[in-house]
């Protein structure tokens, strides 16, 4: 078995079990991709396109945010930029997609890991079946 492929036997990169890879590739990697190493390759993928939506609008609300507080500034100044503690604008929508995007963080690694944990049971039950597969 090569490393970092998931064979039909449950395991994958360095003989590590499904409910620790998935969870981890999950966490460490990029939300979603535990789903994705647990064949559920819709709910990854969903999850994925989630988390990247939520990123560009957070990083575009900080760009506008700090734009904002910079107009009329020298945007050279370096202290300008570093006097932007107290954001004057609106930003309890960045708190909203914050949460939310910390939500399915934890989400797609919690499901990875049981998802991951039910495959095992079923290889245990099953060598022969899910070896034909």
């Amino acid at each position: 078995m090569q490393a970092g492929v998931i064979c039909a036997a449950g395991k994958g990169f360095a003989g590590m079990k499904k409910y620790i890879l998935s969870p981890l590739c999950s966490a460490i990697i990029v939300p979603g991709l535990g789903q994705v190493l647990n064949k559920r390759v819709l709910k990854g993928l969903i999850i994925m396109g989630l988390v990247l939506i939520l990123f560009i609008m957070i990083t575009i609300k900080l760009a506008l945010i700090i734009l904002e507080e910079m107009e009329g500034k020298d945007i050279y100044a370096l202290n300008d930029l570093i006097e932007i503690k107290s954001l004057n604008g609106d930003i309890s929508s960045l708190w909203v997609m914050a949460a939310v995007f910390v939500f399915l963080w934890i989400y797609s690694i919690v499901d990875a890991f049981f998802e991951g944990l039910k495959i095992e049971r079923q290889i245990k039950e099953n060598p022969d079946e899910i070896l034909s597969h």
